[in-house]
């Protein structure tokens, strides 16, 4: 890495306090996006439908120009995480990065990681108000990096 002005390795980055731990947040929480992103190719399969003449021809579907409640549903899950995740992907890798308290953090990356499983489960079995309380702890752990974020830009020595 010899573009970076210090010497960093591989060994001392996975020393900052959080990466490992937000790594594994990083990694668990895309599968869980891909995941979510396949189910929806399962519920369409499921009830013979597409909206591609191509795929419905090769998989014996009905072409359809709107999605069935069900498949629309499990698109809805899908965009909600597109929403999220990257800027929570974002965020705790600038909060590990600036040295945000490491207890906090690894509440905050637990939590919204925990609140992002919970909220793909609520939604796709249409359980409220589990849905709308999993979806606010995940924006609280949001808020709560940037807040450990400004606090270590804006009050750090």
């Amino acid at each position: 890495m010899d573009f970076l002005p210090l010497d960093v390795t591989p060994t001392l980055l996975l020393a900052l306090p959080g990466l490992r731990l937000f790594a594994l947040c990083a990694v668990l929480l895309v599968i869980k996006m891909m995941a979510v992103g396949v189910y929806t190719g399962v519920v369409r399969s499921r009830l013979k439908v597409s909206t591609n003449p191509e795929d419905a021809a090769r998989f014996g579907a009905q072409v359809t120009d709107t999605e069935p409640p069900e498949v629309a549903r499990v698109q809805r899950a899908h965009r909600n995480d597109l929403e999220n995740i990257p800027a929570f992907l974002a965020l705790g890798l600038v909060a590990v990065l600036v040295g945000a308290p490491h207890i906090a953090l690894k509440v905050a990356l637990i939590a919204f990681t925990a609140a992002r499983v919970g909220h793909t489960l609520a939604y796709l079995r249409s359980l409220q108000p589990w849905r709308s309380v999993s979806f606010g702890v995940g924006m609280l752990s949001m808020l709560a990096l940037m807040g450990m974020i400004l606090q270590r830009v804006l009050f750090h020595d």
